[in-house]
């Protein structure tokens, strides 16, 4: 009976691990940040808080994106601070003048690193 209850545990840990999400499966980007959130192109003038984003061309995906939530970390060059945020997809990042892969609201920015670097370096996933 004992080795049974042991076996089941080890098979539970073993599952529950396998199910975490793994810092390697996160993709490296850039962010900044803006301030105007209304209209947006995927909710037009629906306030969606704060903690939002807009994307650039390749996550754009002629509006496939709206509503995807990713979980964002800033990695560098400085100014960083600890954890992550998660924002929902609200707009898409003007081209051509968009530079970065995220363009997170004020915010999220804030809440991830110092807003006086300006340009972060990240790691995102989606959630």
């Amino acid at each position: 009976m004992g080795v049974m209850i042991k076996s089941l545990a080890l098979a539970t840990v073993l599952l529950v691990v396998a199910f975490v999400p793994s810092p390697a499966s996160a993709i490296a980007g850039t962010a900044t940040f803006y301030t105007t959130y209304v209209p947006s192109a995927c909710y037009g003038f629906e306030d969606q808080g704060v903690m939002i984003a807009a994307v650039s061309d390749p996550l754009w995906n002629n509006g496939a994106a709206c509503g995807r939530m990713y979980n964002v970390r800033c990695t560098g060059p400085r100014n960083c601070k600890a954890g992550s945020v998660t924002v929902r997809v609200v707009d898409r990042c003007p081209s051509p003048g968009c530079q970065v892969t995220l363009d997170l609201s004020q915010e999220a920015f804030t809440q991830i690193a110092d807003p006086d670097v300006g340009r972060i370096n990240i790691e995102y996933n989606q959630v």
